[in-house]
């Protein structure tokens, strides 16, 4: 939202102030990459430390465990990607699917792990 607003002052400035609000823009956009690039690392910290406690408690599968992880490196290397190129780059392209999808089958894991769980304490 903040970049829309600096693109809508800059679009309707005119004269010296044109440069002025671009400039600004710009700098709205940059710290958006930042802000994204740090996301994208600190969340792929979190998926990787989660599948290490995982793996060492022993109480979920394994290869959830794994599977936390591999999001968790996939994330980190999206975040410095972001960081270097900005939003917009094929490797971005293909991480941003392989974290979707791992963290999609990481959840639906510990959703059945749980439900399973569940179901053999009340039997």
């Amino acid at each position: 939202m903040g970049l829309k607003q600096a693109v809508d002052s800059w679009v309707s400035a005119s004269g010296a102030e044109k440069q002025i609000r671009f400039a600004n823009a710009e700098t709205v956009r940059w710290l958006e990459w930042g802000f994204q690039s740090y996301f994208r690392i600190l969340l792929g910290l979190t998926l990787a430390l989660f599948g290490t406690a995982i793996l060492t408690s022993r109480r979920v599968p394994g290869w959830l465990g794994w599977t936390a992880i591999v999001a968790g490196v996939c994330s980190v290397i999206y975040g410095v990607d972001v960081g270097y190129s900005g939003l917009a780059s094929r490797l971005q392209d293909v991480l941003g699917i392989a974290i979707f999808v791992l963290v999609l089958v990481f959840a639906i894991g510990v959703l059945v792990t749980g439900v399973r769980g569940r179901g053999r304490r009340h039997s």
